[in-house]
């Protein structure tokens, strides 16, 4: 028979202290996620699930053209078009408390209310953390690429992976549960693994001993059986955020994080299908990618203007944001280092805002954890965010922690069902294959 336990009094406390902290930490968090503008479509319920449905028309009406007199009209022909939808991603952050370190607090209120605080601000900024982690990714997760073949897995000791290369190991953190997979399926021998230290000089990542403790709660039910053996992972093994892509992956799945730029900003490379439209059929509907075919090349300004031109040609927009990580920044300093007229200045909350234009109408925002190796070229507000829910506690009574069934424990999760989408796609330019600065310590 079970048995229900009122925790109403203890939740009061929990949703009266952290409400309102919770709020200002969030509007004043340093974030890419922040940066964009909240979308005014409002989400409908259709078949197939809630989303955001718009429109894409992707020609004219072209019964147009000059003609002799007494010539029969221009053929009345209709534009084309297709519909696309954005739809939210589930986002979560969890606590769990033991009914014994609840009721150790019981009796001074003071410090039960400061130990629930410290629990909660931990879980905030780690949920935002990961926010702006996924807002520069392609929803699969990936986290970084193997440099050299692992060390062997151990169950009885740590072991451990190099990742020096340009993606480094700057979306890697302490705790993080990971997979590895191979180009296109993870490896059955190496799911699961939780990172346990990180040397970002040397870019050579530590991982926990014993990795099967974390496999049964896998969100990929295939996955928790997978058994981790004493073997290597190949060099060039992709370490990808546990769970974050199917088992065999394509680029035709769904993606299960935050559409980031890394999905805006594609011609069908990374991702087949983006908002509901297959890229190789309606090709009007992918961003636009300078590349230089994989050859890393040093920045210019004239590579600059290039994709500013191209965003302009394609869209007739004006692209006035530039998004870049720290070594573009460097690289972009050193074009500038003869130019007196060059002055830095701040952006709330926190990120450096650099002028590109003579008028300063053109900004640039430097964010750590951008991808490298890239700029982004965009018109303001051609990015949203797409928000079913913000930030908030979820389940069924928000008032309240509920107990974990069977167990003295209970349970409060964050939650955010949000979406990063792009209407209009060919607007956005990518600058693809431009050399990283030496000595980049990520």
């Amino acid at each position: 028979m079970g048995t229900t336990i009122n925790t109403t009094e203890i939740a009061y406390q929990l949703k009266q202290t952290y409400g309102k902290e919770i709020t200002d930490l969030f509007a004043r968090h340093t974030m890419t996620y922040n940066e964009f503008d909240k979308s005014d479509r409002k989400a409908s319920v259709r078949p197939g699930g809630s989303g955001y449905y718009f429109p894409l028309r992707q020609g004219d009406v072209e019964g147009v053209g000059a003609r002799w007199q007494g010539a029969l009209l221009p053929e009345p022909l209709s534009a084309e078009g297709v519909q696309g939808v954005i739809t939210p991603k589930q986002i979560y952050s969890v606590i769990r408390m033991e009914g014994l370190a609840m009721e150790a607090g019981n009796g001074d209120l003071e410090a039960f209310v400061n130990v629930q605080s410290d629990v909660v601000k931990n879980a905030y900024n780690s949920l935002v953390s990961d926010l702006n982690r996924q807002c520069h990714g392609d929803g699969y997760g990936l986290l970084g690429t193997l440099s050299a073949v692992s060390d062997t897995l151990s169950t009885s000791t740590t072991w451990t992976g190099t990742f020096n290369n340009d993606r480094g190991t700057r979306y890697m953190k302490k705790g993080m549960i990971c997979d590895f997979y191979n180009s296109t399926a993870i490896d059955t021998s190496a799911s699961s693994v939780r990172i346990s230290s990180i040397n970002p000089i040397t870019k050579v990542v530590t991982f926990e001993a014993g990795a099967d403790l974390y496999k049964a709660y896998h969100p990929l039910t295939a996955a928790q059986a997978y058994s981790n053996s004493a073997a290597t992972v190949d060099s060039g093994s992709f370490l990808v955020r546990y769970g974050a892509r199917a088992a065999i992956h394509a680029t035709t799945n769904p993606a299960y994080e935050l559409n980031g730029l890394n999905a805006c900003y594609d011609d069908g490379t990374l991702i087949a299908t983006f908002e509901g439209v297959v890229v190789a059929s309606d090709p009007e509907f992918k961003a636009n990618i300078l590349g230089n075919s994989r050859v890393n090349r040093e920045l210019s300004v004239d590579l600059m203007l290039a994709a500013m031109d191209m965003t302009q040609a394609r869209s007739g927009l004006r692209a006035d944001i530039i998004r870049m990580g720290l070594g573009q920044r460097r690289k972009y300093f050193a074009l500038l280092a003869p130019d007196i007229r060059f002055a830095p200045q701040e952006l709330k909350g926190g990120y450096e805002k650099l002028a590109f234009s003579q008028d300063a109408s053109v900004t640039i925002t430097v964010d750590p954890v951008t991808q490298p190796n890239r700029m982004y070229f965009e018109p303001k507000g051609a990015i949203k965010k797409y928000e079913l829910t913000p930030i908030g506690w979820g389940g069924f009574d928000t008032n309240k922690m509920h107990w974990r069934q069977d167990y003295d424990q209970a349970t409060m999760f964050l939650r955010v069902y949000s979406q990063l989408g792009v209407e209009n796609r060919p607007s956005l330019t990518l600058l693809d294959d431009l050399t990283e600065p030496g000595s980049v310590a990520f």
